[in-house]
């Protein structure tokens, strides 16, 4: 389930929220990671729909997995992901709702995105996310990776990133340390690379974006198999 909850994080929003920085002094250069938030939430707040491909990749006793798909997003806080691997695999929500479908359990994990459980400080999720993500990314420090920013980073990919390393603030299970790649350019998140203190990394890839894609509502609606086992709120705990 974390590597579904980095996907909707990144995925429903392409910015980070409101979070506390461990700011750099970096006279070599004007930006900092501040002014890159700053630059995304920009970015984001013009975006009403978008379509894209994802990756994600996770490796794990040197063991590998992949999954792939199509992702689409309306605001507010509507997507759908559309798994080709595993083929038939879905993540939907209407805003209010998420479904996340396991075909090959035949099972269906249905969080309502305004819980509030004991012992937290606000909502998980919201409909429009702030309120969640905002919870979420300030357990984290975050930073410039290194000196150098932008820069290009990957072979064939002649793309600048910003990099930002986030470490979790209170080792409290989960990601403990994030590293996220922003498009110098477009001030988009392209990619996300997560690990967890047993040592599991997982790597979330966006490409193909389409902002001029038209959606209509009617694909964020979710219709539960007759036989499918049905999981309340399974990206939260009880306590």
């Amino acid at each position: 389930m974390a590597q579904i909850l980095l996907l909707i994080v990144l995925g429903a929003t392409f910015l980070l929220p409101r979070a506390s920085f461990a700011q750099t002094n970096a006279p070599h250069n004007w930006h900092s990671p501040s002014e890159v938030v700053k630059k995304i939430k920009k970015k984001f707040e013009a975006v009403q729909t978008y379509g894209a491909d994802f990756t994600i990749k996770t490796v794990e006793n040197k063991k590998e997995k992949t999954m792939k798909g199509h992702c689409l997003y309306k605001r507010p806080g509507k997507i759908r992901y559309n798994f080709s691997d595993p083929e038939g695999d879905e993540i939907v929500s209407d805003g209010k709702t998420l479904y996340i479908y396991i075909k090959k359990l035949n099972a269906v994990g249905k969080q309502d995105l305004n819980i509030d459980k004991k012992n937290s400080s606000g909502p998980i999720f919201t409909a429009n996310s702030p309120d969640g993500l905002n919870r979420l990314f300030k357990k984290y420090h975050y930073k410039f990776d290194i000196i150098e920013q932008p820069r290009i980073v990957f072979e064939k990919d002649d793309t600048k990133y910003f990099v930002l390393d986030l470490d979790q603030r209170e080792r409290i299970g989960g990601f403990e340390k994030m590293k996220l790649y922003v498009d110098s350019e477009s001030y988009i998140i392209k990619r996300a690379i997560a690990m967890d203190g047993r040592g599991k990394e997982t790597t979330i890839s966006f490409s193909s974006i389409n902002f001029e894609e038209e959606i209509e509502d009617g694909i964020f609606n979710f219709h539960i198999s007759g036989n499918a086992k049905i999981v309340n709120n399974p990206l939260v705990s009880e306590n």
